[in-house]
């Protein structure tokens, strides 16, 4: 759980939210508790003969007397001093050592009345009597009148009477509040007044909670937007051949689906696993105060479930990681079919791109019903255990019922309790598994943040502008995966203002020697030299403000035609942009659009053509002003009329700057001030046109199959 707890740091910016959000937890835990309690006074209402008045006297009475006692209706043939008796009061069970067992008052005893004070031979209903009780001063003592019912003989127990606690005295203080009904019909304005209280405290409590899972939510999207960002940043600055070995798809899915799974996780933690622990907290607090014993044996199912909880949350994280790679899978396929569909479509490939998704999805599928099995399990198997747990703990409590040690309200209330607490567990029993699945989220997201990103010295100084040389001085490179080296022993030197064509068979190395100028890459070992600077000493930003780049497969964002002319300018002019277009000759197609610049070109320049795409590329590396100009072979798309217009354009341009050129046609070629020739990541020769053709065999074939082919 390490990556989980380590995405909680984008929390902590919003930690005050959070404490608001806790406080909703507080206020609702105790709206739960007090919803709960409140089941107690309406069985009394409802069912207890004395009725919610004669509970809070005989709760007094039982302080009192330290004794568990119980209004009881007494038999018919029942007599003392030839009076009959109606309720008495049932002394069940003394406490040792109690007031009651002190008076020598024993079980089953019944307190029928009081000596003294004008009240002798005088029986007292049980109700009146626990009243008197009740309100006796305490440390008072009475002299009562107690029977045993098994020979009715009467007797007197003078008692001292003890302290009451602070919650009858609060029960006691509360029953005073609200008059006490002539007959059992006279509770229902008391009822309803109870159902009135209830349903406050439930739309209190209902609020607080939409305003804790709002600002849950709330927060929680806010520390993922945080993430998200920093991910981004994180991944701008990888070096490209993380993104040739690991492709874009799964960092994609990193983004989107494990983002998700996150943010649910977060939310679990704030939401679930904050409420529902609260609210278990306080119904266990109230079972334990009606019935500890009871409670503690229904508890026993705890370590077990918690056990089975965390092996289905083990087998839920590795599922789960499985899934996440499914996704990114998935994806990925996706991806390379609607971006390819024309393709697919020319070679009626519609069929075998269906498989080939169907086949990656069947294998997210298994991962999810895997998944969806442990979460299944997880729910019944907490159920059955907690249950079986209650049930012993109910059986026992019925016996107490049966042989008068519990009231019946009593029993009820603790079951309504144990329901109670058992809800918010049941709930909780899925959270285990929800945080594995963030666990594995997070670890994805933050194996990606841990890459190791592009090198860079730490206040490195900025690099001049280049006006003497590029040398490559002893370069190897090698990808990340790869078996033999892509670049070996490169030792090349092109002075300021030189134009330079690369040649050679494809997979020489070309586009890897070029992408080391702009740090693209950077070699295993060597150095690459400007104007005698090792790049890799100075600032990457300062070395790439330098260069334009201009590929085969041009590059458009969704943006607008003059904001893809002015990418990687913060603030262009509107005239230079103009110049720019006119000089790539993009003025001759955006005059004709209704928007001109302003037309947004759609995902990738869709709505453009290649030559078009490719104007507005080389209109961009001549609005940045380089002096460093790589082109792997920038026209290839470009009809013949606007190539040579370009090329009339590119001429002017280009001079004193030094550029780099991948050739493929022999006009570039035989354009170029020098001509470097590779073969197998090695520099095999270079120089011009004629001395390569008459010293340099490959390049003597690759002119007579290749450029004369292309119409040399």
């Amino acid at each position: 759980m390490k990556d989980f707890w380590r995405s909680l740091k984008y929390l902590w910016p919003y930690r005050v939210r959070l404490a608001w959000a806790f406080a909703c937890v507080v206020v609702i835990s105790l709206l739960w508790g007090g919803g709960i309690a409140a089941v107690l006074p309406g069985m009394k209402i409802l069912l207890a003969p004395e009725g919610l008045h004669g509970w809070a006297y005989n709760t007094m009475t039982e302080d009192r007397l330290g004794s568990r006692v119980v209004q009881r209706v007494a038999p018919p043939n029942a007599r003392v001093d030839g009076q009959s008796l109606s309720l008495v009061l049932d002394v069940v069970v003394p406490h040792t050592g109690g007031p009651a067992d002190r008076a020598g008052i024993q079980p089953t005893h019944w307190l029928i009345g009081l000596e003294g004070a004008g009240e002798a031979n005088r029986l007292l209903r049980a109700d009146t009597l626990s009243k008197i009780v009740s309100l006796t001063p305490a440390a008072g003592s009475l002299t009562f009148r107690v029977v045993d019912p098994r020979t009715m003989e009467v007797s007197t127990a003078a008692v001292t009477m003890n302290q009451a606690r602070t919650s009858s005295l609060w029960l006691a203080k509360i029953a005073s509040w609200i008059p006490e009904p002539a007959d059992e019909p006279g509770r229902l304005p008391m009822l309803v007044g109870l159902m009135a209280v209830i349903l406050v405290l439930t739309i209190i409590r209902e609020v607080m909670r939409f305003l804790q899972e709002y600002i849950v939510q709330g927060t929680v999207y806010r520390g993922l937007m945080d993430l998200r960002c920093d991910n981004y940043n994180i991944v701008l600055h990888l070096p490209t051949t993380f993104f040739s070995s690991q492709g874009v798809s799964d960092t994609m899915s990193r983004f989107i689906q494990d983002s998700n799974e996150l943010a649910n996780g977060q939310i679990t933690l704030f939401g679930k696993t904050l409420v529902e622990p609260a609210k278990a907290v306080v119904s266990f607090a109230l079972a334990m105060w009606l019935s500890w014993k009871l409670t503690l044996l229904a508890t026993v199912a705890g370590p077990p479930t918690f056990f089975l909880i965390h092996q289905f949350g083990r087998v839920m994280k590795k599922a789960s990681r499985r899934a996440l790679e499914s996704w990114s899978m998935m994806l990925a396929v996706l991806e390379e079919t609607l971006v390819g569909i024309r393709v697919v479509k020319a070679y009626t490939m519609e069929g075998g791109e269906r498989r080939r998704f169907f086949r990656v999805n069947r294998q997210l599928l298994r991962q999810q019903r895997k998944m969806a099995r442990i979460d299944s399990a997880t729910a019944p198997t907490v159920e059955l255990l907690g249950i079986a747990a209650v049930a012993i703990a109910i059986g026992l409590a019925g016996y107490f019922v049966l042989h008068g040690q519990m009231d019946r309200e009593l029993f009820m209330t603790w079951m309504a309790t144990l329901a109670a607490l058992f809800d918010p567990v049941r709930k909780l029993a899925s959270v285990i598994t929800r945080f594995q699945r963030s666990d594995s989220a997070a670890a994805r997201i933050f194996e990606l943040m841990d890459r190791s990103q592009e090198p860079r010295v730490v206040n490195a100084p900025m690099l001049p502008r280049h006006s003497r040389s590029l040398e490559f001085r002893n370069v190897r490179f090698r990808y990340p995966g790869a078996a033999t080296d892509a670049l070996k022993e490169i030792n090349l030197t092109i002075q300021a203002g030189q134009k330079v064509a690369i040649v050679g068979p494809n997979g020489c190395g070309k586009t890897t020697l070029l992408s080391l100028v702009p740090r693209l890459i950077d070699p295993a070992e060597g150095q690459m030299l400007l104007d005698g600077l090792d790049i890799s000493r100075y600032s990457v930003r300062s070395l790439r403000r330098q260069i334009g780049l201009v590929t085969q497969d041009t590059i458009l964002f969704a943006a607008t035609i003059g904001e893809n002319i002015a990418y990687g300018l913060r603030r262009p002019h509107d005239a230079d942009v103009l110049r720019a277009a006119r000089q790539a000759y993009v003025d001759e197609f955006v005059r004709d659009l209704p928007e001109g610049y302003d037309t947004m070109v759609g995902e990738h320049g869709a709505t453009l053509s290649g030559g078009q795409r490719q104007r507005i590329a080389i209109a961009r590396a001549i609005l940045r002003d380089p002096t460093i100009l790589i082109f792997d072979e920038a026209t290839s798309q470009i009809d013949s009329d606007s190539e040579h217009k370009i090329h009339l354009a590119m001429e002017g341009f280009i001079k004193g700057r030094t550029t780099l050129m991948i050739a493929h046609r022999f006009a570039t070629a035989l354009s170029a001030d020098r001509i470097v020739v590779m073969s197998e990541g090695r520099i095999l020769d270079s120089g011009t046109h004629a001395e390569l053709l008459t010293r340099c065999e490959l390049y003597h074939h690759l002119y007579r199959t290749q450029f004369e082919a292309s119409g040399g």
